[in-house]
């Protein structure tokens, strides 16, 4: 077994009143792709806020790469090597294919005083942004405005974004929802080479077919708690998933 690459350790946040996770323990394994699920309401993206460093828990440890996290903001986290994308897509629609990809590389480049005054559009960060849009199957787009692509080719800038970010560890957030069958079957195929070439993946999904056909490990979460975790045999048929989240009727369906 790999070791573990990041770990929350009795995690738990609140919003006044509101307990939305209660003690989360679970941890995402070097080379890994893992999935977290759950109904509606779960946590799923509080947990996801955590992580990135948007929100801070009010009690408990995130620990990536040895290293305790939860008090670090988003772009320390970020230049740590941990990239992400959002539900939602937010290209900056005037801008090109090209530069919401440079302006995500900025994260690396503005850590350090004497670069802020170094070009955005240099030769060198341009030929960085391309070869990324090679990646992800967007190079012959790199001039087009981002608010002009379709949802499809906006989910795949949007991971090519936390990839040139993410350099150790990605987290999506409902990367397929939307898409047509053909264009999950090819995203399937990015997010595989994606771990092949030695990234991590922690994933929110809920196209339970394309999470039990791609996630090495499921994490199941339940109004703020983790009922279940396991391969997706095992939680498939899980007894707590199949009531919380699946629904009896559909999980005997699909098993």
């Amino acid at each position: 077994m790999s070791a573990a690459l990041l770990k929350l350790i009795g995690v738990s946040k609140n919003f006044g009143g509101l307990k939305a996770l209660a003690g989360i323990n679970f941890e995402v394994n070097s080379g890994e792709i893992l999935g977290l699920i759950g109904p509606n309401g779960a946590g799923k993206t509080v947990c996801f806020n955590l992580i990135s460093g948007v929100y801070r828990p009010s009690s408990g440890e995130i620990v990536f790469d040895g290293r305790r996290t939860d008090s670090k903001t988003p772009h320390q986290i970020a230049q740590l090597g941990v990239g992400r994308t959002f539900q939602i897509v937010k290209p900056f629609a005037t801008l090109s294919v090209l530069e919401n990809v440079l302006v995500a590389r900025g994260i690396y480049r503005y850590n350090h005083f004497s670069r802020i005054w170094s070009s955005w559009k240099s030769a060198s960060e341009i030929k960085a942004g391309l070869r990324m849009l090679e990646r992800v199957g967007l190079a012959d787009l790199a001039q087009r405005k981002a608010g002009l692509l379709p949802l499809g080719n906006l989910r795949r800038l949007e991971i090519a974004r936390a990839l040139i970010v993410g350099k150790r560890l990605i987290l999506l957030d409902e990367s397929f929802s939307g898409l047509r069958h053909e264009e999950i079957a090819q995203l399937e195929a990015l997010i595989r080479s994606i771990r092949s070439d030695g990234l991590t993946v922690l994933l929110i999904e809920h196209n339970m077919r394309v999470a039990m056909g791609l996630c090495d490990r499921l994490v199941v979460l339940d109004h703020g708690c983790k009922i279940a975790e396991g391969s997706p045999d095992a939680i498939q048929h899980n007894e707590k998933v199949i009531e919380a989240y699946l629904g009896r009727k559909g999980t005997q369906d699909a098993a």
